[in-house]
């Protein structure tokens, strides 16, 4: 069973939330622990405990991670940040978990778990990849010990995809770091969109996960009475457990820091590759995937 940790700015989107239910009742992973990024990480840890208690697993450790950016003193963080407010937190304000997220930092317990291990986890970053940079600043030989499978960057277009524009340094820091990396961007999770009766069949199975699935999704949605959301970060998930949904391309892959228009892109350039890069997927056959695990 494939070990992970999962690093996951889970509260915004609302496929965090989506990846975190799949990721457990798959059956096929072994999620080691969850480490929260990006603002108010302290309460997207609480969130994900929410999310554990009504999934029946209160085993798993929750560790809020870094809030704020490598470069904290860039003047468009706070623009990047203010745009993006997430709605699912209200639900905490009705729902409290009976675990509360872990006084360790997140850093220090993917450091530690890592390096203990054989060389059998993979970090699963669904989110901007700070908590992932600081590792490796830190613990360098975290390259030799682990390998990356990450929701984010785009090839198929010249321009910033979100958790990479969150955090622009810390992607460079990542992609320069030699572990091995597989990158689902947005080449392939943007073909990965809900159909709204695939949305109401998960909130018609009468369980905790379900319904706060189905409640999350609307707080998400806002006042769209039938929000469709598209499965970025449990595309990421999936293709762990079954490798041949997508199909990838060896490519040398840069974060971009610079530029007015291009600071957040993944840019392809000459070189060495190291990056496995999803290119297409199998779309229909990973949404019928995901639906039979959150309803069966």
């Amino acid at each position: 069973m494939q070990k992970i940790i999962l690093d996951t700015d889970i509260g915004d989107d609302i496929d965090d939330a989506l990846a975190l239910a799949f990721t457990i009742m798959s059956g096929k992973i072994d999620l080691l622990g969850v480490t929260t990024v990006f603002k108010n990480a302290v309460q997207r840890a609480e969130l994900a405990c929410c999310l554990l208690e009504a999934l029946d697993r209160t085993d798993i450790p929750v560790y809020a991670g870094l809030g704020k950016t490598m470069l904290q003193s860039i003047p468009d963080w706070e623009q990047v940040a203010a745009s993006h407010r997430p709605r699912q937190m209200e639900v905490l304000t009705e729902k409290g978990a009976s675990i509360q997220p872990q006084p360790e930092r997140a850093v220090d317990f993917i450091i530690d778990t890592v390096m203990a291990s054989d060389g059998d986890i993979t970090l699963v970053p669904v989110g901007p990849l700070t908590n992932i940079a600081a590792a490796f600043i830190l613990e360098p030989r975290l390259a030799q010990k682990t390998k990356i499978c990450m929701m984010g960057g785009a090839t198929d277009r010249v321009r910033p995809e979100w958790n990479a524009l969150c955090d622009p340094e810390a992607t460079r820091v990542v992609f320069g770091t030699g572990v091995p990396i597989t990158m689902v961007g947005l080449d392939v999770t943007t073909k990965c969109v809900m159909s709204y009766d695939q949305v109401k069949a998960i909130g018609a199975v009468n369980r905790p996960i379900n319904r706060i699935c189905f409640e999350l999704i609307h707080l998400w949605g806002g006042d769209n009475p039938e929000p469709r959301p598209t499965l970025h970060d449990p595309l990421a998930v999936a293709t762990l457990i079954d490798p041949t949904l997508c199909e990838t391309r060896e490519m040398c892959i840069v974060g971009e820091t610079q530029g007015d228009y291009l600071r957040g892109a993944t840019v392809p350039v000459a070189g060495e590759p190291n990056t496995s890069v999803c290119v297409s997927v199998d779309a229909d056959r990973f949404m019928e995937g995901f639906v039979t695990t959150l309803t069966t």
